[in-house]
């Protein structure tokens, strides 16, 4: 698949990945929607990429502005060949501690928020005589993590429906990659909501982030290109980093007992 000239809708673009991932599509000479709840990092590419660049302010949890932002993309381009759903919050709780305001407010944005972005765009996409869907899963999609239940949660069910609609899509022009990333430098620490593992407490911010830093090999450039050449190649699965590349193989190894092996690695990698 050729990005030139084609048009690419992108949630969660104002940072991280998936600014990256902004950058790096209109370096291919695509057309970008590129959308986030804050826009200011978005709005500093506005004067010279006036043409090809589209930037919405959204919600992805909002069901009826996702759609409206679909129906500006295609009013906008014309219609829309790549959806990104890479919007994504984080949040560190043990399970019987986390308070289900947590609980939905993560659900609501890595879930649903994919959700809400396949709705508004599978019509426009199955009319493309080639499109890719894009949903961001994550390592902890295919492992779980003390303290990430509810992420688990969230990651497991975007890969589950994600693998579901691919199957179902096989005859169409719509390729489903999920990408599963694992230590990937963002700001997805610092935008979270994080809780002792000893009293609930609210965790410093700089130590869980500095912690995250560590153990994140990856850079967001990285990862950004990484996804591009998988969506060129048609993938249908993208593991990024090593880290992901060894917890995969490690989950397939031993699928009852890799969480002994797990939780010894991550006691050393908070040393």
């Amino acid at each position: 698949m050729d990005l030139n000239n084609k048009v690419v809708a992108i949630t969660g673009a104002n940072s991280g990945i998936g600014l990256q991932l902004t950058q790096q599509c209109l370096g291919k000479g695509a057309k970008v929607a590129a959308s986030d709840l804050n826009t200011d990092a978005l709005d500093a590419l506005a004067d010279t990429h006036a043409d090809s660049l589209l930037i919405q302010s959204l919600n992805v949890t909002d069901r009826a502005g996702m759609e409206q932002w679909h129906n500006r993309i295609v009013e906008h381009f014309g219609h829309c060949d790549v959806l990104i759903n890479n919007a994504g919050v984080s949040l560190s709780s043990l399970a019987t501690q986390q308070s289900r305001d947590d609980f939905e407010w993560l659900m609501n944005i890595n879930f649903w928020g994919v959700v809400n972005g396949v709705e508004a765009f599978i019509p426009t996409l199955l009319k493309r005589p080639e499109a890719s869907l894009v949903n961001l899963s994550s390592i902890f999609g295919i492992i779980g993590v003390p303290s990430q239940s509810a992420y688990n949660a969230s990651k497991f069910a975007v890969r589950g429906y994600s693998e579901a609609m691919r199957q179902e899509l096989a005859d169409s022009t719509v390729q489903v990659l999920t990408v599963h990333p694992g230590g990937v430098k963002t700001n997805i620490v610092r935008n979270g909501r994080h809780y002792s593992d000893t009293d609930g407490s609210a965790t410093d911010m700089e130590t869980m982030a500095a912690q995250f830093e560590r153990m994140a090999r990856t850079t967001a450039a990285d990862a950004a290109s990484q996804i591009i050449h998988a969506i060129e190649q048609r993938q249908c699965r993208l593991l990024i980093g090593g880290d992901a590349r060894l917890m995969d193989r490690l989950q397939r190894l031993f699928p009852a007992s890799y969480e002994k092996a797990l939780y010894r690695l991550l006691k050393l990698a908070k040393r």
